[in-house]
């Protein structure tokens, strides 16, 4: 889409996370807004450092965010924290010819307000959208019908006016209940840094351990809890207990490898620090509803 500009060929459709470069407009205008139409959407599986939002109108096959394909139906809305993999296509069923695409692509840098709003009590709605945002959001119900007008609004303002027109569509957002997550909470291009809160630190620990064995005690030492004020805690702060927040970031973990690498679903296994194949097809088809195989082939477009 017309962010920047992709490091490789956009024609060299391989399963490489490809990281996009801010183009010229986003250096001298705060928000860009675009109207895409053609017979695709010009995207590959990328990620760059703005904030985007895509209202679907007509056409495209499915959307891919983090680790969730799932198929395109017109109206589709989701906004996108920054340096979230995704890709839109438009693969046209056998022998039929593709159907045309519209959508309009907002994009934006995250730090649109300076560096200091997120400690504003009045904008907390806001700094909460933008967290939720790392996972994808899919807009639904009468807040998607009112997040389009504004959109298509936006494509033909300019300047102040596409600035406040964004602020109305993110106060819109922030203060709606009908978003959704898209991607599970363990995709991410990278660890997240170490939060200063105790169970930030847990979380890290964990990512950067996944393929190792994970002990609760070893978690609640990290603390100085007892094991039983650690779990719950751990549970208040993730809506998870320890054992569902590991397998979470596999399984995640999982989808990175049999989406941008070759190797195979038994070497991913023991990547992902799963001692059992079996349980690991389990737990993979528990969560995405099809085997791991059957999840490469759907994001390479051969399933």
């Amino acid at each position: 889409m017309p962010y920047g500009v992709f490091t490789v060929s956009q024609l060299d459709r391989v399963m490489k996370l490809i990281a996009e470069k801010p183009s010229l407009l986003s250096a001298t205008d705060l928000v860009e807004c675009n109207l895409v139409r053609g017979l695709e959407f010009g995207d590959v599986w990328h990620f760059h450092p703005a904030c985007e939002i895509t209202l679907v109108r007509r056409g495209g096959s499915e959307r891919w965010v983090g680790d969730t394909l799932e198929p395109l139906i017109p109206g589709d809305l989701v906004f996108l924290g920054p340096e979230l993999p995704h890709d839109y296509r438009n693969i046209p069923l056998p022998n039929r010819r593709p159907q045309p695409v519209e959508a309009v692509v907002t994009h934006f840098m995250p730090h649109l307000l300076g560096e200091e709003w997120r400690t504003l009590a009045t904008l907390e709605p806001l700094r909460r959208l933008f967290e939720r945002a790392r996972r994808g959001l899919r807009v639904g119900g009468r807040t998607r019908d009112r997040a389009e007008a504004i959109l298509l609004q936006m494509v033909r303002a300019h300047g102040l006016r596409r600035l406040i027109l964004l602020f109305e569509l993110l106060d819109l957002l922030s203060r709606s209940k009908q978003l959704t997550a898209i991607s599970s909470e363990g995709f991410l291009v990278e660890p997240r840094p170490s939060s200063s809160d105790r169970i930030g630190v847990v979380c890290a620990h964990i990512e950067q351990h996944l393929t190792s064995a994970i002990r609760v005690t070893e978690l609640a030492r990290m603390m100085g809890l007892s094991e039983s004020a650690f779990s719950r805690l751990f549970k208040r702060c993730t809506h998870s207990t320890v054992p569902q927040y590991i397998n979470r970031l596999r399984i995640a973990h999982a989808c990175r490898l049999l989406a941008e690498t070759d190797l195979t679903v038994a070497e991913i296994i023991r990547q992902c620090g799963y001692q059992s194949p079996a349980h690991f097809q389990r737990q993979f088809q528990k969560i995405h509803r099809r085997a791991p195989q059957t999840y490469r082939r759907a994001l390479r477009g051969a399933g």
